[in-house]
């Protein structure tokens, strides 16, 4: 691109103004050593000063993003429109953005196969799925590159040695819960004072397998102080577990703050994976986690999961057309509405000429099954990135973004953040 009449590389500066509004072009070096005021010479090859006092941030970004947010501020929003600019991403080498325009694809027409192949969705039993999210229902658990089943993961994390003093402990443990289930008191403050004495790691492994569903929530509450006082990376599974999954929000509490007072660094990858869940109720617990976790490195993360689509599963009213079956043995829009598997035998041949059904006295709304998308601002992960990085940008990523990357920014521009 040209500037001021000279060649800039493919890269341009953005400063961030805090009353709103974006100057771009390129960043002069600065005036003194102060830096008091910042000047910076625009695309149209006019020269601005700005003072400091008034930047938000300084950025340095592609001009291809640049030229991608003009053409995405003035495209129509139609299906067509939104594939064309996806297919100018991709020879820009633009992968998110190309993404992002081919969800938008998929707002407007929800099953339109192109886009949904693009992005790595299957059609499987009427619903739309990513590989991931196939193999996740199949119960299967991406592990080096590979899929592999929970029970596989456990052989493949562990060797023969840690295998047969794990085993030792199953049967143990089982003992002391049916002796905590008994009706005799001394025999369950037995059971229960053998579980509260635990403190070998080779244990977790049968602790969290016979107590992390247990119904009772006592039982699992529990587990979440006997895991606490495990030493060890091997509890971080299983109490990372308890308080993304457990419905008792007490236990969820109590499994994070056990969490919160060791490294938690094995731990974060658990609640990282959890913000891509298809349950938006478990994003919202793993943005909680993760702030009280409190680690900077998992903000771009929590940028990418401040808003997220969810698809729902719901019953409406069947508006299509229906057949119906009179009572002469012919099929047409006018008699009796026909259950689905009656109409399906009808079809197949199943009933023989002549056959009468007679209304139900009841009147029937035909109902279907559809697949709807909700896209949900993510309030937990908001208060997240806002306590991690004493910044708020509320839900707007394209800020957030700017803002991390002027905070990672290797070009030698300092960033302005006050």
């Amino acid at each position: 691109m040209i500037i001021g009449g000279q060649q800039v590389p493919g890269h341009c500066d953005l400063i961030k103004l805090k009353q709103g509004g974006e100057i771009r072009g390129k960043l002069q070096k600065l005036a003194s050593e102060s830096g008091a005021v910042r000047i910076i010479e625009t695309l149209t090859g006019g020269k601005i000063a700005v003072a400091s006092q008034h930047i938000e941030f300084i950025t340095n970004r592609p001009l291809s993003v640049e030229e991608y947010e003009s053409r995405c501020n003035s495209i129509a929003d139609t299906v067509e429109a939104h594939l064309e600019l996806a297919n100018w991403c991709s020879e820009n080498h633009l992968t998110s953005q190309r993404h992002a325009e081919l969800e938008k694809v998929l707002l407007l027409e929800p099953d339109h196969a192109k886009a949904r192949a693009a992005l790595g969705y299957t059609l499987r039993d009427g619903e739309w799925m990513t590989r991931d999210e196939l193999m996740r229902k199949n119960g299967y658990i991406k592990y080096k590159g590979r899929y592999v089943s929970t029970a596989e993961l456990e052989l493949l994390e562990k060797n023969e040695a840690e295998l047969a003093e794990e085993r030792k402990w199953f049967k143990k443990v089982k003992l002391w819960l049916t002796l905590m289930n008994s009706n005799d008191a001394q025999l369950q403050q037995e059971g229960l004072k053998n579980i509260q004495t635990i403190k070998d790691p080779f244990a977790v492994s049968a602790l969290a397998r016979q107590m992390g569903k247990h119904e009772n929530y006592l039982v699992r509450s529990l587990l979440v102080v006997t895991l606490s006082q495990i030493t060890g990376d091997k509890p971080l599974r299983p109490l990372a577990e308890l308080a993304l999954t457990d419905p008792v929000q007490a236990i969820r509490k109590s499994a994070l703050q056990a969490l919160s007072k060791r490294d938690v660094s094995q731990a974060i990858v658990y609640f990282i994976e959890a913000l891509k869940n298809r349950s938006n109720q478990i994003v919202q617990r793993a943005g909680e986690g993760l702030e009280v976790i409190g680690d900077e490195s998992v903000v771009p993360e929590l940028i990418s999961a401040l808003i997220t689509s969810h698809t729902y599963r719901v019953r409406v009213p069947d508006t299509t057309s229906t057949y119906s079956f009179g009572t002469n043995g012919s099929f047409g829009n006018t008699g009796v509405v026909l259950p689905p598997d009656i109409e399906a035998g009808l079809l197949a041949g199943r009933y023989p000429n002549g056959v009468i059904v007679l209304p139900s006295q009841q009147p029937r709304v035909p109902m279907r099954t559809v697949s709807v998308k909700h896209s949900h601002q993510n309030e937990a992960v908001l208060s997240a990135l806002q306590q991690i990085t004493q910044q708020n940008f509320g839900y707007n990523q394209r800020l957030w973004q700017l803002w991390w990357s002027s905070t990672q920014n290797k070009t030698g521009i300092v960033p302005v953040v006050q």
